[in-house]
């Protein structure tokens, strides 16, 4: 189980460096793409440039560097965080996961990431 968590841990902390990053001047024309749209739905959560995904997912990997995962582990990492990530662009799952990430499609320069790394990195708005 510890296994699981620091992947989600990894990729929680490189998705937010990496949003940060995707939101600067230099980055954000490959970005720009996912925030046409303001009010996203689980089917937007993937709209964006073909390196967009791969760039934000490897902080899931940090910890294989550590660790030997089975193929099981990974497949419910990579269930997990993708689950999550549908839900957080869908209103319709506000009640279940909150509209932290929703904030950010309409308010970008906040919410980069999870709650907590928000929270501590100073970019929280509710």
């Amino acid at each position: 189980m510890i296994r699981l968590a620091a992947s989600v841990l990894g990729y929680d902390i490189w998705f937010y460096i990496s949003h940060v990053i995707l939101h600067t001047k230099y980055f954000y024309p490959y970005h720009k793409e996912h925030h046409y749209i303001v009010e996203p739905t689980f089917l937007d959560t993937y709209v964006g440039h073909r390196l967009e995904g791969p760039f934000q997912g490897v902080g899931m990997f940090v910890p294989y560097l550590f660790w030997e995962y089975t193929l099981y582990e990974t497949v419910l990492i990579l269930l997990f965080l993708n689950v999550r990530g549908m839900m957080r662009h869908d209103r319709r799952c506000a009640p279940i996961i909150g509209d932290h990430h929703l904030i950010h499609h309409r308010s970008q320069a906040y919410n980069y990431g999870e709650y907590w790394i928000d929270y501590l990195c100073g970019t929280l708005k509710r």
